[in-house]
């Protein structure tokens, strides 16, 4: 089981399980190193983000008899892999890592090694100055997958792109913006991409119901500035002549609020040659992607390896925070010192009562 195979292929998996410490392996330069550091290593941090950024990993290792700065030192560049587990979970194959810092700190002697993941380190040094006419979305993301030695993991709704152009950016750069700008969400692990619509993401099965027993800490901020009332989209077509525009206007994000937006309009400016569809779709996206920025939270718990970015969870019993959210943020913690925890950053993406509150349950998704 890998990373990406947990973003969309995971229904459920039960409760919480206080796991101490969980098995895994380190790799280096595709040698296992595990048992070689393990009795010296002080923490293992690795952090999985919801598209955009590298996920990043983090290894601190005592270096007691200096080796580290000797015939163990490890070049930038270099390789690292991690798997992380335990009875309940499996093994979970979280990818292959480069290192970018080498971090060394004297008395006590200790290296800390960061790396970032393969696929994006690999991806975004190349600026690709280019223009795409009269295509698809779909056909766009392909070209760059295959540009960048990548399989495209699943299928794009038909967008037709009238134009849009690739400026001074690198191919990561510009996924970024193509997702952005059309709701999507895409992550590169080694060499698979995958380039996934928002609305599906969201629209899966929470795969966790997690209680504020099961929770060891929880902080929440629930906010209406930047959070539009509506937006609009518009463009000029040069062809017709005319001015093209688009509207969208939210839901509250929990019914009957007195109070359920800021009240401005967030407006775009389209692009020379956008189409209407481009201009819709891209109305669509700024709408959900600011509206699901109003609830935010941060959560720690014991660790499980199963919560990655993207996944869905709920919240119960945390009153007008109860609901379902959407994990932006992973990060898995092993330390000597506290064992292992997983801390995790969410935005709600919908509201649902509970039963104590009005004695049924409601929801409203945003």
């Amino acid at each position: 089981m890998d990373a990406l195979s947990l973003l969309t292929g995971v229904s459920s998996f039960g409760r919480t399980h206080p796991v101490t410490m969980p098995d895994f392996t380190i790799g280096y330069e595709k040698k296992d190193i595990t048992l070689a550091i393990k009795p010296y290593l002080l923490s293992i941090n690795y952090t999985d983000y919801l598209g955009e950024q590298s996920d990043e990993l983090s290894v601190s290792i005592e270096d007691t008899d200096g080796r580290w700065l000797r015939s163990w030192y490890p070049d930038q560049g270099d390789m690292l892999s991690f798997t992380l587990g335990d009875q309940f979970t499996g093994m979970v194959n979280l990818g292959n890592f480069e290192i970018a810092d080498i971090d060394y700190v004297f008395k006590p002697n200790v290296i800390t090694l960061k790396a970032l993941s393969t696929g994006i380190t690999r991806a975004s040094r190349t600026l690709q100055p280019r223009a795409y006419e009269k295509t698809t979305l779909e056909k766009i993301v392909q070209q760059v997958a295959t540009r960048l030695q990548l399989v495209l993991k699943n299928s794009i709704a038909n967008l037709e792109i009238e134009r849009i152009t690739q400026y001074q950016e690198s191919d990561v750069e510009f996924l970024a913006r193509l997702a952005k700008q059309f709701g999507y969400t895409f992550k590169i692990v080694d060499q698979t991409l995958a380039f996934i619509a928002n609305t599906e993401l969201t629209a899966q099965e929470p795969v966790l119901v997690l209680l504020p027993e099961e929770v060891e800490s929880a902080s929440f901020r629930d906010q209406l500035k930047g959070v539009p009332d509506e937006v609009m989209a518009c463009g000029y077509d040069t062809k017709a002549k005319q001015v093209r525009t688009v509207k969208r206007k939210g839901q509250p994000l929990r019914p009957q609020s007195k109070l359920s937006a800021s009240g401005d309009m967030l407006k775009i400016v389209a692009n020379k040659g956008e189409s209407q569809q481009q201009l819709t779709a891209r109305a669509d996206a700024a709408l959900t992607d600011a509206r699901q920025c109003q609830v935010t939270g941060s959560l720690e718990l014991f660790g499980n390896v199963k919560l990655v970015a993207g996944q869905i969870i709920r919240l119960s019993g945390y009153g007008k925070m109860s609901g379902n959210y959407q994990i932006k943020q992973a990060s898995h913690n092993l330390s000597r010192s506290s064992g292992y925890t997983t801390s995790l950053e969410i935005n709600m993406i919908e509201y649902i009562a509970d039963d104590a509150d009005t004695g049924e349950k409601h929801a409203e998704t945003v």
